[in-house]
């Protein structure tokens, strides 16, 4: 089956593979064209700016223009250069941790690591340019700590102390325990699944902590990690005490991070 424009909408994640197959898609689409996809896009025949495909998946939320626009696009594409996008779009990203050094991080074999977890954490470090020695290093190290070596991808507690916080936009019935810490950086509050959701185009994200937990246990500590500034950070060559601080606010477990830092330093060269 040929790959359906409206699909790519709904599960673009940003990586530099997928970026790179819309680059390719849109030089091979005429202008003409795509000023009527903008068009339609936005549901306006007067705002006729150019639009990138990029910009258009980003940006999507599924709204009755937006899904017309690109079923108008799927039409007018040979099926030669779709294909060529498909190849494009579908190319796996770089692993640049194996399930072996994981297993020698966590001390466990590496039959007990679920293939998912290690796929989803090479997505991750993809997706969030988490990319170089010392942010892996300090990524894997400081998830290490706060998943127990990947045991627990969701909060051991029930959820419920956090029932009506509004400060985590939980302002539903069931809100605390169904948004509890999920993945390896507790993800943790509606708002918090909702950012995450939004930002990853899954809507599947609001299904609460059990879905966020199987699915992204590492991606949605990326998530947190990208948003707090952390490859800056680590890019300064900082202190495992020092990227504690701003992981933990404090420096609980210290010790424990500091010991999956370094088993991290003889695998993660």
């Amino acid at each position: 089956m040929t790959i359906q424009l409206i699909d790519v909408a709904k599960y673009y994640t940003g990586t530099d593979e997928q970026k790179k197959a819309l680059e390719f898609l849109q030089s091979k689409i005429l202008e003409k064209s795509l000023t009527e996809f903008a068009c339609k896009y936005r549901g306006s025949a007067i705002d006729t700016s150019p639009i990138t495909l990029v910009n258009a998946v980003t940006y999507y939320k599924a709204t009755a223009a937006q899904t017309s626009a690109f079923s108008y696009l799927q039409g007018l594409i040979d099926n030669a250069t779709l294909s060529q996008f498909e190849t494009l779009w579908r190319k796996k990203p770089a692993q640049l941790v194996t399930s072996s050094q994981l297993a020698h991080i966590w001390g466990c074999k590496v039959s007990d690591i679920p293939a998912s977890q290690v796929a989803d954490l090479n997505t991750c470090l993809n997706f969030f340019n988490i990319n170089t020695t010392l942010r892996i290093r300090h990524f894997i190290s400081q998830i290490s700590h706060e998943s127990c070596g990947g045991r627990y991808t969701e909060e051991l507690a029930s959820g419920w102390d956090y029932e009506g916080r509004s400060d985590l936009g939980n302002t539903q019935p069931g809100d605390g325990p169904k948004y509890k810490g999920a993945g390896f950086i507790q993800l943790t509050g509606r708002s918090n699944y909702q950012a995450f959701a939004n930002y990853i185009h899954d809507p599947k994200v609001m299904d609460g902590v059990s879905y966020v937990g199987n699915k992204y246990p590492a991606t949605s500590a990326g998530f947190w990690w990208y948003r707090n500034g952390m490859n800056a950070l680590c890019d300064k060559n900082p202190s495992v005490e020092q990227v504690t601080l701003r992981v933990n606010g404090g420096y609980n477990g210290l010790s424990s991070r500091q010991a999956y830092y370094q088993k991290c330093c003889e695998v993660i060269k």
